[in-house]
């Protein structure tokens, strides 16, 4: 389709003195649209689908096969702890804590623009210099960005950066892609819609091109800790989410210094719902031996981690929140909608009714 449009914007420009019927024909023909798959019915669609292969969990209802996830969290909760937990789970063909693999053993390739060898090593080492023992099948590396540009003179950082990302895609040959972090990927702000398009389209690109699961680690900006986790919540473009298949994070808890909860922000359009507000996963970070991980502790109330203010803030806040909502209501979004960005449940669109509507002051 793109081509397509190409043409047609190609032909108005360029042609002068003949007939722009005639051109725009004779460049349907060099573009060869007549090979092109015909358009299918319902019932044929219906019939392919059949033939296609079962969307399998990877990370039970929260990441599915083939999909782009995003996982963020501030900056110290364990974003780098838990991936490369789920690549290790993966590359063994195991579940993560009671979560769901349907897949066997994977080869994951995990990009670590993080941490050194050295603050690596010392995760996954116990006291007596023991060693986790990875598989083979999980690879994880920095990439040298300067010995990289050096290598291609004349390109951009995002071009160099994504041909090294397929050259090593075609070598190894991975069935998933983790990138920690989001913004080594360009070198410019996704907060910029344009960026965040630009690198949705590249990572989609390399999703489709290469039959890969990707799962990609973002920060949140500077958040109120007593508000729930949303899509508001993850630092970019709302692009970025807009985008992707799925997302979700990872939030401070009051309950201690390692507990930590895990909230579905936007599921996946081929599961549901499970870890909402009113059922985020809790976890601790534990030193299991030799290998730094999440533990599963339970399920609970996104409210009971958070930090309480005092009254007055709490009436502050609410106030932000109705003002909000209504100035979202006034741009055409639904009463869903709303109640999943401000209070991630789409099920609380009664209490954002009440608000738009001043039944609540």
């Amino acid at each position: 389709m793109k081509q397509h449009i190409d043409i047609v914007k190609s032909v108005k420009q360029e042609s002068t003195g003949r007939n722009l019927l005639d051109d725009f024909k004779q460049s349907i023909e060099v573009a060869s649209l007549g090979n092109i798959s015909p358009i299918r019915s319902s019932r044929q669609r219906m019939a392919d689908a059949r033939n296609q292969p079962q969307i399998d969990q990877m990370l039970g209802a929260i990441w599915m096969k083939n999909e782009l996830h995003f996982l963020f969290a501030d900056t110290g909760l364990g974003k780098s702890i838990l991936a490369v937990t789920i690549a290790d789970s993966l590359s063994k063909g195991n579940n993560l804590l009671f979560l769901d693999n349907d897949c066997p053993a994977l080869t994951v390739l995990y990009y670590d623009f993080e941490l050194s060898d050295r603050q690596f090593r010392k995760r996954y080492t116990d006291d007596n210099s023991n060693e986790y023992e990875f598989r083979d099948n999980f690879l994880i590396d920095n990439i040298d960005f300067a010995e990289l540009m050096k290598a291609a003179p004349g390109l951009s950082f995002d071009e160099v950066l994504f041909t090294k990302i397929k050259h090593d895609i075609r070598t190894i040959n991975p069935h998933v892609i983790i990138v920690d972090n989001l913004t080594f990927l360009s070198t410019q702000t996704t907060q910029k819609t344009e960026i965040a398009l630009e690198t949705m389209r590249l990572l989609t690109d390399l999703k489709k091109q290469f039959d890969l699961s990707i799962l990609v680690l973002a920060h949140t900006p500077k958040i109120d800790l007593a508000a729930p986790l949303s899509i508001n919540s993850m630092a970019g473009s709302k692009q970025l989410v807009n985008f992707a298949d799925s997302v979700s994070a990872i939030g401070r808890s009051k309950q201690g210094k390692n507990i930590r909860y895990i909230k579905q922000i936007k599921p996946s359009r081929s599961s549901e719902v499970m870890y909402d507000i009113e059922n985020v996963i809790t976890c601790e970070i534990v030193k299991d031996g030799n290998f730094l991980t999440f533990e599963h502790v339970g399920f609970d109330n996104e409210h009971n981690h958070l930090k309480q203010h005092d009254s007055e803030e709490r009436k502050t806040d609410r106030k932000e929140l109705i003002e909000r909502a209504k100035a979202m209501k006034a741009e055409g979004k639904t009463l869903a909608e709303i109640a999943f960005e401000l209070l991630g449940n789409e099920k609380l669109k009664g209490t954002i009714y009440k608000w738009v509507n001043k039944e609540i002051v």
